[in-house]
């Protein structure tokens, strides 16, 4: 009797984890990812900068970047609904303290491939995305 209820304990553990969202490594080699990071979203420096990016959604699109925005208990998509991560896993993930405001850029790898202190100048976040060898290459994979 102690073994399936401990088998139980388990699965109802697996369970609620996965039921708790996505992770971050879902969208890997599909999505490039912007997270937004802020203890309060209705931070006007937080406001500014997202709006300088989602004003540019072609940009966005060619690059297949998403973005996100975290604070410690929620996470939120582009369009402000909530999304289906763990905001506590994903701060875990990519070791983030709870005193950093800024912009994360995700690489297609799962890397992170820019930490920047708000406010960041889209055009910054798009060179650099278009100097990656991955972008070459999809560039060129265009082209042709």
């Amino acid at each position: 009797m102690r073994l399936s209820r401990y088998t139980l304990l388990i699965l109802g553990f697996i369970t609620s984890s996965h039921m708790t969202g996505q992770d971050l490594q879902d969208y890997k080699w599909k999505n490039r990812l912007l997270i937004f990071v802020a203890e309060n979203t209705d931070n006007k420096i937080l406001k500014t900068n997202l709006t300088a990016f989602t004003e540019q959604q072609k940009e966005l699109t060619e690059r297949d970047l998403m973005i996100f925005v975290i604070n410690p208990t929620h996470i939120y998509n582009q369009d402000g609904s909530k999304a289906n991560l763990n905001p506590g896993a994903v701060y875990e993930q990519l070791n983030l303290s709870s005193g950093f405001k800024g912009l994360l850029l995700i690489g297609k790898d799962g890397f992170i491939k820019a930490k920047k202190a708000y406010p960041v100048a889209p055009e910054a976040i798009f060179a650099k995305i278009d100097g990656m060898p991955m972008r070459q290459a999809e560039q060129r994979d265009k082209e042709r």
